[in-house]
């Protein structure tokens, strides 16, 4: 991959959440003052078992453009589901920003510190089925790079995931 393009592929992974809205449960404060909405470990896991089971319920493709759909019932505020094939690395789905990265090999994706996150996604469900990923990640509401943690889960071939922003758990 070349470099604008890892930097592209970059700064969309990052996109998260947009802005905070109404009826949400979970604001903090950043360091201006300003609210900002984190949703919950368990919001995001139950986010991910929700993925998981339209998986097994559905085809692949139907699946993906689910996930793909930033309007959905798999886009909730910060959380939203990603797909990544396990064995060629492609991004099928990814509710952050699709038209940016779906269908482009992640391998090399590193967090902010350096570490190889998909890689390590990868290996963490090829090893145990399930699990989950802590990194570093730039953070678009508050523009800042924070703690982020992925949860996992192996389907078939893919890696499900859904990630949220630790800072204030």
């Amino acid at each position: 991959m070349t470099n604008w393009k890892t930097l592209a592929l970059a700064a969309a992974l990052g996109l998260s959440a947009m802005a905070a809205t109404a009826g949400q449960t979970q604001p903090t404060k950043d360091e201006q003052g300003f609210s900002v909405y984190r949703s919950e470990p368990v919001k995001a896991g139950k986010l991910l078992e929700r993925a998981v089971e339209y998986m097994h319920d559905n085809s692949a493709a139907r699946a993906f453009a689910a996930f793909n759909n930033q309007a959905g019932q798999f886009h909730d505020n910060d959380l939203y589901v990603f797909v990544v094939g396990i064995n060629d690395g492609i991004m099928h789905a990814y509710g952050g920003a699709p038209e940016a990265i779906v269908g482009e090999n992640v391998l090399d994706l590193k967090d902010a510190s350096g570490k190889p996150i998909v890689q390590t996604m990868l290996e963490t469900v090829k090893r145990e089925e399930q699990g989950s990923v802590d990194y570093v990640w730039l953070n678009r509401v508050t523009n800042k790079v924070e703690p982020k943690t992925t949860v996992l889960r192996r389907v078939g071939d893919y890696m499900v995931g859904v990630g949220y922003y630790t800072l204030g758990h």
